[in-house]
């Protein structure tokens, strides 16, 4: 790709800023815990749903939904628009306990719901992902990108986009992510928006686009035998994912933590929801548009071949700057929650009476030593066929027995310890055998069905053994969140709260129902 002296110039002044912004952030911060790991429970709504977008698109999103947009149209967007739902879901049922109850970690609150075997299992299994999926995807297709742009080594873009993002991750904390964050995910709507509307102009508009393409491909509800989003994949799977990813992860949910309130993390949830109604048309629709303009390209190549000859120079240094911002943003959120993971559910388990001090001094060390370790993992995830859909069906792997754990334990009072981790652990073997076989044809529908076994396991179990004292999880279930919330909620934020939400959900009703 050619860049003009502008481009780089806009490129440099990005990371230099972004830096600058974490490093100040860094200097402010507390010496406490508190303010390294949940931002001293400060964030607004802005700076909360801004952090949920951001967090979420990373290198791999952008480029893998323009591919899928290339291939098989805007059914890939479902991801995202399932996501509008699942984040209405994670303010109104999850944040009251999460927030109310100041947690820091989501494994934390499996213990306090369930006991230290669930929190250990989650702990584990979310840190592993994070390094060998997150981290690793991030960076491959990161490296592949500024390869292109730059015409500079992949493992040298790699290296240099590590170093800078690890050093305001490391010593800034969530505050520090969080903001650059926000900074980030202004500049990528703002490239991306330029791109989509390039790419459309110069199809000749929609009514040209939806004259070369076939209906199939601005449907965005399939038939049963699509192998890519089954009708039933999108009912069963995605929200299942969905769950799962927004509403459990820590990765996720750290900055919701951070909420200064119960409202504001629930008034950002509803942002990051309207945020996330734009990437079908920022992200997908360019790939599309993309099959008109360059039906000869590499469907893997479609985002940058776009980019080179779509956009003038200074507007190809944007979109430059909007895909490292994906990058660093993906990237600093999987660090600071994996650094927080092992310091405060691993470290300080072993080391109960362990200082502030030494748990920041742990939390930055694993950050450094996970960086390294997701570099490497790199020449593991090169070998895949699609970025996008590799991270797909290995999370679809991980996320119902954990889905389904959070969700019983949060409305039904009678599950316990024994239920939730014969559920937990019996659904990693059956999703793992799921990615293996391939039973149903499609990583969707067995994400559904691992749902369902696991919320039977987790029912069975409960009831064969004893009940858990109610006692000690009275403030941790449904029955009790009308007590949570009126403590923290007043009557107008209630409501309001409320009719944002139906009409965020009658926005996505209306746009499925123009989209099949």
């Amino acid at each position: 790709m050619t860049l003009g002296t502008i481009d780089y110039l806009i490129i440099f002044t990005y990371l230099i800023f972004t830096l600058g912004l974490g490093l100040w952030f860094a200097k402010k911060e507390d010496s406490g815990g508190a303010d390294f790991f949940v931002a001293g429970r400060s964030l607004g709504w802005f700076a909360v749903g801004a952090s949920l977008f951001a967090s979420n698109i990373s290198s791999e999103h952008i480029i893998g939904l323009a591919t899928d947009g290339f291939r098989t149209g805007l059914a890939v967007g479902n991801y995202e628009w399932g996501a509008c739902i699942i984040l209405i879901i994670l303010g109104a049922v999850f944040v009251p306990f999460y927030v109310g109850s100041a947690i820091r970690t989501m494994p934390e609150f499996l213990e306090r719901r369930y006991g230290k075997g669930a929190k250990f299992y989650l702990s584990i299994i979310t840190i592993v992902a994070n390094v060998l999926v997150r981290i690793s995807v991030a960076l491959f297709a990161a490296g592949l990108v500024i390869e292109k742009i730059f015409s500079v080594n992949m493992w040298v873009g790699i290296v240099l986009l590590s170093i800078v993002t690890l050093v305001y991750t490391a010593y800034g904390g969530l505050k520090a992510v969080v903001y650059t964050d926000s900074l980030q995910a202004v500049i990528l709507l703002v490239g991306t928006m330029i791109l989509s509307y390039t790419a459309l102009s110069q199809v000749g508009g929609w009514e040209v686009l939806t004259s070369q393409v076939s209906a199939m491909d601005l449907d965005m509800v399939r038939p049963m035998d699509d192998p890519e989003m089954p009708w039933l994949g999108l009912v069963l799977g995605v929200p299942v994912l969905g769950i799962w990813y927004w509403c459990t992860d820590q990765v996720i949910v750290q900055r919701v933590l951070g909420a200064k309130s119960i409202h504001d993390a629930r008034m950002g949830c509803l942002f990051a929801s309207v945020l996330k109604i734009l990437p079908v048309f920022f992200f997908v629709l360019p790939g599309l548009c993309g099959r008109i303009l360059f039906p000869e390209a590499d469907a893997a190549d479609i985002f940058p071949t776009l980019v080179q000859n779509l956009l003038p120079v200074g507007l190809k240094g944007l979109l430059a700057a909007a895909l490292i911002a994906a990058l660093m943003s993906s990237i600093d959120s999987t660090l600071n929650s994996t650094g927080t993971l092992v310091s405060l559910d691993i470290y300080k388990h072993l080391k109960p009476n362990a200082s502030d001090k030494s748990l920041l001094a742990v939390g930055r060390n694993t950050t450094m030593i996970v960086m390294v370790f997701g570099i490497l993992w790199v020449m593991v995830v090169m070998r895949a066929e699609s970025l996008f859909q590799y991270l797909q069906q290995v999370q679809a792997a991980l996320s119902p027995a954990i889905a389904a754990s959070f969700l019983i334990g949060v409305f039904w009072k009678r599950a316990n310890h024994a239920g939730a981790l014969s559920a937990l652990i019996g659904g990693l073997v059956i999703g793992v055998l799921f990615l293996i076989l391939d039973p149903f044809g499609s990583f969707l529908i067995g994400a559904g069905v691992n749902f369902a076994i696991s919320i039977a396991i987790l029912v069975i179990v409960s009831l064969m053994t004893e009940a858990p004292d109610p006692e000690k999880i009275k403030s941790l279930t449904w029955s009790q969140a009308s007590q949570v919330i009126n403590g923290e909620v007043t009557a107008n934020q209630q409501v309001a709260f409320r009719l944002m939400s139906a009409g965020l959900i009658a926005v996505m009703v209306f746009l499925w129902w123009s989209f099949s």
